[in-house]
């Protein structure tokens, strides 16, 4: 369940938002009631970290390989016309 709170509210009773956070609870800090923040379970956290980190190694799998480039074996030397 997601509780909503109001950010004045949630600075004075900060102690009890956290033990509701770490209770499963996730929560919605609002300012003018438009939501500004989450405050969202470890758990939740590592969950949400994890599926970051499978996207990205999905994303960097299917990234099509492309040939190396050319190596340089450094300044080409100019012949006496181009002197």
């Amino acid at each position: 369940m997601t509780q909503r709170l109001p950010t004045a509210v949630a600075r004075k009773d900060f102690a009890n938002v956290l033990r509701d956070s770490a209770g499963g609870e996730r929560i919605k800090l609002t300012r003018y009631n438009k939501t500004v923040a989450v405050i969202i379970p470890k758990k939740d956290l590592d969950e949400l970290e994890e599926c970051q980190k499978a996207r990205a190694e999905r994303e960097f799998s299917e990234q099509p390989r492309t040939a190396k480039p050319a190596r340089s074996h450094g300044p080409k030397a100019l012949s006496k016309t181009e002197r």
